[in-house]
């Protein structure tokens, strides 16, 4: 499935390759691809601080290559964790252009659609 319903920044050649530039993406990206972690989780495996992981979290989450889920603990308390959304994407040169396609493929979470279920209500 290549979707994404909202994506609050525009995703420029230049925007796209300036996220890639920077390793704490790269490192997110392919934390989240395996499984939905928390900043904390995330900050654990990266060593970097929940603050700048924050910050790389809503730039990933604004061009749609990260999605933020909820996750209910056994306490009943809940916490938000993200999980890539970007499955491939496509760079080319042709006749002196770039261009690029990004594919996504997001499920949304169980608990992600029982809130927005509710909050309909």
């Amino acid at each position: 499935m290549t979707t994404k319903d909202t994506v609050t920044e525009e995703r420029t050649l230049e925007t796209v390759f300036g996220l890639f530039d920077d390793e704490y993406v790269r490192d997110i990206l392919a934390a989240t691809s395996t499984e939905p972690m928390t900043v904390q989780e995330l900050s654990d495996r990266t060593d970097a601080s929940p603050s700048t992981l924050y910050r790389r979290v809503e730039r990933l989450t604004a061009v749609g290559f990260l999605d933020e889920r909820t996750r209910i603990r056994s306490d009943g308390h809940h916490d938000s964790v993200y999980a890539a959304a970007l499955s491939d994407l496509h760079v080319s040169l042709r006749d002196g252009t770039f261009e690029f396609e990004v594919e996504t493929g997001t499920e949304e979470d169980p608990a992600d659609r029982l809130q927005r279920l509710w909050s309909d209500f």
